[in-house]
């Protein structure tokens, strides 16, 4: 049953493509707040930049739309909010609402669900980490606390699975999670798995950067080296939103490394 949705369009000074897309981004997303977006910190997420790009290019928002919905879906939104955050994208740029958008977020958001990919969660149930959206709200209330940069350093464990059948395998992720949990000891230490890599959230002490050290030692010797040769690298934390949402977005793109030959 189809539902009339009677909501006053108001209208704004168009922004055009030269402005570039971060500002239409704080944009939509100041104007999605003003509408009743609840919680700031959970406002970005992966689609939010292919709708704003569609709109920007002037192409249809079909597609994007979708993307969209799937994934404030999986982080948790409701159906009513994410509707009305699009509603919210067209208010800011001063265009007419596109119903077939509404309507191919609202599919989006209906598809994830089915998926069952229980993102209220905290845990991921296959490493027994964090998963990617409570990383990602660990890591802003990190950035917004006193003094955050002298307090938290982001940091990654990379390597290139020499061993391709260890690709999606259950046991290893189990694995390193396991060893991941045991070595990172600090209270507030947060890790995330994922496609050969172990990305942490940890206070700059001494301790703790220990802890990354011996961490990378047993995952470099992990089922006799099959991981292969473990890189460690650190990264400051963002300073500003559009900082936060440029490393939010590298961190949602992150490819498989190619295999070593």
């Amino acid at each position: 049953m189809r539902h009339t949705l009677d909501m006053k369009i108001q209208t704004a000074p168009w922004v055009p493509v030269a402005h570039g897309m971060w500002p239409l981004l704080a944009r939509w997303r100041d104007q999605s707040q003003h509408d009743g977006w609840r919680y700031v910190r959970d406002w970005f997420v992966p689609g939010v930049e292919g709708m704003a790009l569609s709109v920007m290019n002037e192409v249809s928002p079909g597609g994007a739309a979708r993307q969209l919905g799937a994934s404030r879906s999986f982080h948790g939104v409701g159906i009513a909010e994410t509707m009305a955050d699009l509603r919210s994208l067209f208010t800011a740029v001063g265009l007419p609402v596109d119903y077939g958008a509404l309507q191919e977020v609202a599919v989006g958001w209906v598809e994830a669900g089915e998926q069952d990919h229980q993102p209220s969660s905290c845990t991921d149930i296959a490493t027994g980490l964090a998963t990617a959206a409570h990383f990602e709200r660990v890591l802003h209330d990190a950035r917004r606390a006193a003094n955050v940069t002298d307090k938290f350093i982001l940091g990654e464990l990379l390597f290139p699975l020499m061993d391709i059948r260890l690709r999606g395998s259950w046991t290893l992720s189990a694995e390193v999670g396991r060893i991941c949990a045991e070595e990172f000891t600090g209270e507030s230490a947060i890790q995330m798995y994922r496609h050969g890599r172990v990305d942490f959230l940890i206070q700059g002490s001494a301790g703790n950067l220990a802890d990354a050290l011996r961490c990378r030692k047993r995952l470099e010797a992990l089922r006799n080296g099959a991981l292969g040769p473990c890189e460690l690298r650190y990264r400051p934390i963002p300073s500003t939103d559009a900082e936060s949402m440029s490393l939010i977005a590298q961190l949602r793109s992150i490819q498989v490394r190619q295999q070593s030959r």
